[in-house]
């Protein structure tokens, strides 16, 4: 098989897992897969984020609840909470470092560590459907950092059915 076809097969297995199974996965595992993530591009290299990382049960139960009860979120042995660091971005770029870049850095950052843990064959989901407030007190963070995302990483339970996808015409549009 050739890389390219690999890579295609690689990035088409990524599913948004909402079923995980009970298996334990280290800690070692989890570094490894956020050192990879790491090396998702920033604007001007700020690297304005930090992530959370917790196996705690009562931690994730809270996290389930500010969430608005997305249960799934528990069943995985780890969750991360990804954040935002507004003002890294904002020392460079101001305002809109501030509003847009801290945001789109850490976007990266998220699909770097949902394709990391699928070299580990470990599965994630992108949860975005939280209170930010709630999170905020759950984890106490600091005024200075906003979480974005909610990732549970485990084990699938099942294969989620392939989503389908916009047309191509209707999302894109070539410009001469």
């Amino acid at each position: 098989m050739n890389l390219k076809k690999e890579l295609v097969d690689f990035i088409k297995s990524r599913r948004s897992v909402r079923k995980y199974e009970s298996t334990p996965v280290d800690e070692e595992t989890i570094r490894e897969i956020l050192k990879l993530a790491f090396e998702a591009p920033s604007a001007g290299n700020q690297q304005p984020w930090k992530v959370y990382v917790t196996s705690n049960p009562d931690i994730k139960e809270k996290l389930v609840k500010a969430a608005w009860g997305q249960s799934f979120i528990k069943e995985a042995p780890w969750v991360l909470v990804v954040c935002a660091l507004p003002e890294e971005s904002g020392k460079v770029y101001g305002d809109r470092g501030r509003k847009l870049y801290c945001i789109q850095d850490t976007a990266a950052l998220i699909v770097y560590i949902m394709f990391a843990a699928r070299i580990f064959d470990l599965d994630t989901c992108w949860v975005g459907a939280f209170s930010e407030d709630e999170v905020v007190r759950i984890l106490d963070l600091p005024a200075e950092e906003r979480p974005v995302a909610i990732i549970p990483v485990g084990k699938r339970g099942e294969i989620p059915r392939k989503r389908s996808r916009k047309e191509f015409e209707n999302v894109v549009k070539f410009i001469s």
